[in-house]
């Protein structure tokens, strides 16, 4: 989903549904994904892991924002398979992948 589309601010995510876990992860921090047994539990989780993230964007250079884990807009929703119930996200977002298979996450 363009990124014109989420509110100014807000941490786009997508959200990886199986039958009894559900992932958060952020569409523009490759890495920052954490799990819950719903989708409320999955955010919670994933924003309580901010800070944690924000140590490791700093280290590779990149300015992570300050409020990150308590503004997330969820633009995408992606039905999970037994790998999500595993504990294994393994659906890809729309945004990960252009038409010809290259990732789009900017530098």
């Amino acid at each position: 989903m363009p990124k014109s589309t989420t509110r100014p601010g807000a941490i786009p995510i997508y959200l990886e549904t199986g039958k009894r876990r559900v992932f958060a992860c952020s569409m523009d921090w490759p890495g920052w994904c954490r799990a819950g047994k719903d989708e409320q539990r999955a955010m919670e989780a994933l924003a309580a892991a901010a800070p944690r993230y924000a140590i490791v964007a700093a280290a590779a250079g990149r300015s992570f924002p300050a409020k990150a884990g308590g503004n997330f807009q969820v633009v995408e929703r992606l039905a999970g398979t037994a790998s999500t119930d595993f504990g294994v996200p393994g659906e890809a977002a729309s945004a990960d992948v252009d038409p010809r298979g290259v990732a789009r996450r900017s530098a």
